[in-house]
């Protein structure tokens, strides 16, 4: 038990000691002019074991940093590695809050990784000179387009005589909620000071064009509690929002809108697809029954659309449409050929055609002297061959009925009903030959 605590401790220690020891989250706020230069540096130190350490900046003012990615080299253990840089803010760049991100990665002499402490972010503030009157002008114009994020500052200044004097500006108006802080706390102004404050304002992607307006409302107070009066109470912006692709100013820049109208479209187009498809179902059966091509027909409308089926309309064969008595479907009532079985209506209750001939019958031989057979055996017999008789013709008619209802082909039909009706002559003759041999007393 005491050597798994020991060895417990000792991959604890060399987690800890695993660990580069960068600066954690380090925040380095700096204020610069458009056009201002600064020298920073930055450090790392070594792990229990020899590595490489770099670091690479990112943020919103990653350009301004010169290099943008810093190579420690070789780091001991213990040692401690110092690098400089310098940030170089535009001399264009707008007034606001910017930030440098340096993200630290580092790996043994063996290739595996190490883990740094945190990274370093420079915050930087990018000011503007301040204006000569205690709260700028009373209003302003300013045009933006949707989506974009203009920088602006607010500027307090103290009279002289005054000390001690806290103020502050608070946003409203229906652009208020694009405006980041929606106060601002300029703090404490000495007598004959000024100070700026930056925020930013930010229009929705999707914020219909228009005319919106924001006011910031000032306040001051003294240290002691005795309220004081800006020189101006209000500080008004006219915002005109524009289109970000130039549609005039009542067209809707809604993406709710678009959707909606692709949705409907979408549904639009499928119920017109599924009328379109019952239509052309409709005509090819519609045509298959009334005696012409409906694969035809189908092709046509496929083509011409609305157009095929009114032509379809002017050459359609009129008349009711009844059942097929031979095989059931429906077609025309004035055909005389069903589409379907190519049968005649009365067809299936045609009699079979008489054969044009038949055989003579073979010349009887002198009988030969037989064993005189039982009367009731004689009864029996051609009381079968009649049940027998009987049974064909039920068959017969049986075969009718499934050939008008389509259950057998014809072919198959005339097979089976030229067997059976052989077999019934056979039977017939057979039953009259003993009938008249009955009546003669043989």
């Amino acid at each position: 038990m005491k050597k798994l605590r020991y060895a417990i401790l000792i991959l604890l220690l060399i987690l800890l000691v695993n660990t580069a020891s960068a600066p954690a989250n380090d925040y380095v706020p700096i204020t610069l002019a458009p056009g201002d230069e600064m020298t920073l540096t930055l450090s790392f130190s070594g792990a229990y074991s020899r590595l490489f350490a770099t670091a690479d900046a990112s943020g919103s003012a990653a350009l301004w940093a010169i290099p943008r990615r810093i190579d420690f080299g070789a780091i001991d253990p213990g040692e401690i590695i110092e690098r400089e840089y310098t940030i170089s803010v535009p001399r264009s760049q707008k007034p606001g809050y910017y930030e440098v991100i340096w993200k630290f990665s580092c790996k043994y002499t063996d290739g595996s990784a190490c883990s740094s402490a945190g990274n370093v972010v420079i915050q930087i503030t990018v000011k503007a000179e301040p204006v000569p009157t205690s709260s700028g002008a009373e209003s302003e114009y300013l045009t933006v387009k949707q989506g974009e994020e203009v920088s602006k500052y607010l500027t307090f200044s103290a009279r002289t005589g005054e000390y001690g004097l806290s103020a502050w500006a608070y946003a409203s108006g229906n652009a208020a909620s694009w405006v980041t802080p929606a106060r601002i706390d300029f703090g404490v102004i000495d007598a004959g000071e000024t100070s700026n404050e930056y925020y930013s304002i930010t229009v929705p992607e999707n914020q219909r064009p228009g005319n919106y307006e924001l006011i910031w409302t000032w306040g001051c107070r003294y240290e002691s509690g005795k309220s004081c009066k800006p020189l101006t109470s209000t500080y008004s912006y006219k915002i005109t929002v524009l289109e970000t692709r130039g549609i005039p100013e009542y067209s809707s820049g809604s993406n709710d809108s678009d959707v909606a109208l692709g949705i409907f479209i979408l549904i639009f187009v499928l119920v017109l697809f599924i009328v379109l498809l019952y239509i052309l179902v409709w005509v090819v059966k519609d045509a298959n029954k009334r005696g012409t091509s409906g694969a035809l027909w189908g092709i046509i409308v496929v083509f011409l659309g609305i157009l095929g089926l009114i032509l379809y309309f002017i050459v359609r064969p009129g008349g009711n449409i009844v059942s097929c008595n031979y095989c059931g479907k429906q077609k025309l009532e004035t055909l005389v050929q069903c589409p379907h079985c190519k049968q005649s209506p009365a067809s299936a209750y045609r009699p079979a055609p008489a054969p044009a001939y038949r055989h003579a019958p073979a010349p009887m031989t002198a009988p030969l002297p037989v064993t005189p057979v039982r009367p009731e055996a004689a009864i029996d017999d051609l009381k079968k061959q009649k049940e027998r008789l009987r049974r064909i013709r039920e068959l017969l008619e049986k075969l009718d009925e499934r050939l008008a209802q389509g259950d057998i082909t014809e072919g198959r039909y005339k097979e089976l009903s030229e067997q059976y009706k052989d077999e019934a002559e056979k039977l017939k003759n057979m039953i009259t030959e003993k009938e008249l041999l009955k009546e003669v007393g043989l």
